[in-house]
């Protein structure tokens, strides 16, 4: 496909670019994941056996130490090329250059994918594991559910948990109709902030680009909705591994390569996300109900 550039004679370098949320998954990275010469990784456990009773009459009861490895393969393989003649760069001026199309490239394209990429892994496990819940949420009703479901992992500690709601379910949180408000603005100019960003020790992080907070995403090119909305995602950090394994970003400038007159860019990214098996009850979804055919 050849690129659109608008050749103004004279316009802003200023990006006329809409803002969009920042990566919302860098808190379940995972630091010490070694994917040296491997595709598949392997996460050992180790499981023994338990007290017994003890004899006076003399010795010990022996335990069973047993040592079990899960592989985890990754498969999420994505790539991107951009080619800008360097006539391109100078009579849009500058618009066109490498550093506003990685500018661009990154904040609308690839922290997003990253996020939406999880957040659908996560849900579909939590779908299948039975640990997800259909409903429509407001503001009767959100509180009461909210914490049935932080319940239903607090076993991990309210420390080690991260729910992420979506605008909606914020705003229904917010208006709940469990709490009762006295809002007192004694000095003019005082800034006003009624968000929840903690709920029983488990902290809040609000996803208000909706279009990655869904079950399901069509990944032919970027990435496109194709599930349920979802009303918030509740998982155990130490549930997932979630790591890069490759990320390759290439610039050439022209006379670099030998594909034309201008700036080449190049990115890679090879990553995926697993859930632990003996932590597979580690993540709980709420999502919309998918909406009759034809509405």
């Amino acid at each position: 496909m050849a690129n659109v550039i608008n050749y103004a004679e004279k316009y802003q370098t200023e990006l006329d670019q809409v803002l969009t949320q920042s990566m919302l998954t860098n808190e379940l990275e995972t630091p010490n994941v070694n994917w040296l010469s491997a595709k598949t990784f392997h996460v050992p456990t180790v499981s023994v056996t338990g007290y017994q009773d003890h004899s006076r009459q003399g010795g010990w009861n022996r335990g069973d130490v047993t040592v079990t490895h899960e592989p985890y393969t990754l498969q999420f393989d994505r790539d991107v090329e951009f080619f800008v003649d360097q006539m391109d760069v100078d009579e849009s001026n500058q618009a066109a250059s490498a550093a506003n199309i990685t500018r661009v490239f990154l904040t609308e394209h690839a922290g997003p994918e990253i996020d939406a990429y999880r957040f659908g892994k996560m849900a579909t496990h939590a779908i299948s594991e039975g640990l997800a819940t259909e409903e429509t949420i407001d503001a009767t009703n959100v509180f009461q559910r909210l914490k049935a479901d932080i319940l239903k992992v607090r076993k991990y500690g309210p420390s080690n948990l991260i729910a992420y709601l979506s605008s909606e379910a914020m705003d229904a949180l917010e208006r709940s109709e469990e709490f009762q408000r006295v809002i007192q603005v004694q000095n003019q100019g005082t800034a006003i902030e009624t968000r929840v960003t903690s709920l029983d020790g488990v902290k809040l992080v609000e996803v208000w680009d909706v279009a990655r907070f869904n079950t399901a995403h069509d990944f032919t090119q970027g990435f496109t909705p194709a599930g349920d909305n979802i009303n918030w995602i509740i998982v155990y950090k130490g549930a997932v591994i979630a790591k890069a394994k490759l990320n390759s970003v290439y610039f050439f400038a022209p006379g670099q390569h030998t594909q034309g007159d201008g700036y080449l860019y190049q990115n890679r990214l090879y990553h995926d996300l697993f859930v632990m098996k003996n932590k597979a009850d580690g993540i709980v979804v709420s999502h919309e109900p998918k909406p009759p055919v034809g509405a």
